[in-house]
């Protein structure tokens, strides 16, 4: 009792009933504050702990769920049941005792045993992960991710092992992923990796969405050990985004202009890269990604249909590229110059396709010396939905004719743009005074 406050803990609701002495001792406390301060019951603070109150045959209630007390491994401990109900958590009870003698008597494969999560590191936790084939969480099932999502985690695992590696899963916190932030941004990760032969060792650096995209590869591992029971919780689920959504800049922002990819392809055919001129008209004439693209085949051309074939990434939908008038001339063109089945194969060996990382190069290269705006891979996919847009196509049709199942909100969103020129050209048809009939 200070400053003339009294605070004592009421008893619980379903506490067993208490004997007279008891009862006369909380009374003689309430009467007791109440002769010390009249307002002292207005101040009752009531502390309650969720306990477990025993139903019988083993079984105990703690909030809505109903336990079964057991024994593994010579420790006493409790199981949940999944119910509230009584009669469900004794046929819970008699189903956990028919398996636990079936696998006693060798009539059930022994549960594995798991790791705890107070010895389990990183390292060990992402083994587990890709073993598991790297699946989409989710609350009652697991699904399987596309393969090019698959070799993007795998890619970032790499800085994630560099720095958490031998780091224990459990001690994961948001003061470590500040700290993984600095260290990237700083350089702290040295790549390893061969080129034309030749070993490379160079410091990056990684920006705000690099490392978000890191640590929520992170943070799949983590949810997969939680789901495993190798986790009690992921210890960084909540730790929020470094990238301002304000800032993130989207693939029509780096879009070239008709007239920028004019220049453009003038500069590579005149510096002898006309195969990254070639590949630099095919992924704007027909906006297909990087990747798509780079694997095309003749094989997968259909002249009569006039269509090509190819396979999606990210589960994407319909599987053909329409053969455009332009397209059709530039692949009618390439076609006699092919040397493999491979439209776009690597100069060192035919059978293999070209190499996306010389080709970006190439083309920050071309736009360097212009003086154009920086133009990327996937800027040109932007060029060709801006183009078709124009064209008087809605975003739902782009959307499927691109192959992307998100739909035209992505369209709107994301890659299409309008340009000046079109727009003020739509504008001039606008009527502000409407005409009356006389």
């Amino acid at each position: 009792m200070r400053g003339g406050s009294f605070s004592f803990l009421l008893p619980q609701a379903n506490s067993r009933p208490q004997t007279s002495a008891r009862a006369e001792f909380w009374d003689g406390a309430f009467q007791k504050a109440e002769q010390t301060t009249p307002n002292a019951l207005l101040e009752v603070k009531s502390h309650r702990k969720k306990v477990f109150a025993p139903l019988g045959e083993g079984f105990a209630r703690k909030g809505n769920r109903i336990y079964y007390r057991v024994q593994t491994n010579g420790k006493a401990t409790w199981l949940s049941t999944g119910t509230d109900k009584l009669p469900l958590a004794r046929k819970w009870k008699e189903k956990w005792e028919r398996e636990q003698w079936l696998r006693e008597n060798g009539l059930l494969p022994k549960q594995p045993t798991v790791p705890t999560a107070s010895g389990i590191t990183v390292n060990e936790l992402l083994d587990i992960y890709i073993a598991a084939g790297q699946p989409i969480i989710r609350k009652r099932s697991l699904r399987p991710k596309s393969e090019c999502s698959i070799q993007n985690e795998q890619f970032c695992f790499q800085k994630v092992r560099r720095f958490f590696g031998d780091k224990s899963a459990a001690q994961l916190n948001l003061n470590e992923c500040d700290r993984y932030h600095q260290w990237r941004l700083s350089g702290g990760y040295i790549a390893e990796y061969l080129c034309r032969g030749k070993k490379i060792v160079k410091r990056t650096r990684g920006g705000d969405r690099s490392v978000d995209l890191e640590l929520t590869f992170l943070s799949n591992a983590c949810a997969l050990g939680v789901r495993r029971g190798i986790l009690e919780s992921n210890p960084i689920r909540d730790r929020g985004r470094y990238a301002d959504p304000s800032k993130v800049r989207h693939c029509r922002e780096v879009a070239p202009t008709p007239d920028g990819l004019t220049k453009i392809l003038r500069w590579m055919e005149e510096n002898d890269s006309q195969q990254d001129a070639d590949f630099t008209r095919y992924l704007a004439y027909s906006g297909l990604r990087l990747r798509e693209g780079i694997t095309s085949r003749w094989s997968a051309v259909d002249w009569k249909e006039e269509i090509m074939h190819v396979r999606r990434s990210k589960k994407g939908v319909f599987p053909f590229v329409l053969l455009l008038p332009e397209l059709a001339e530039l692949l009618r063109s390439m076609q006699g110059r092919a040397t493999s089945d491979l439209i776009f194969p690597s100069p060192f060996n035919p059978a293999t396709p070209r190499d996306v990382s010389a080709y970006r190069r190439r083309l920050g290269l071309a736009c360097k010396k212009l003086g154009l705006p920086h133009v990327t891979p996937h800027g040109l996919r932007s060029y060709f939905v801006t183009q078709a847009r124009q064209s008087g196509l809605t975003d739902a049709e782009i959307a499927q004719l691109i192959g992307d199942k998100t739909g035209p909100a992505l369209i709107a969103q994301v890659y299409g743009d309008v340009r000046p020129d079109h727009l003020l050209a739509v504008a001039r048809k606008i009527k502000l005074t409407a005409k009356t009939r006389e």
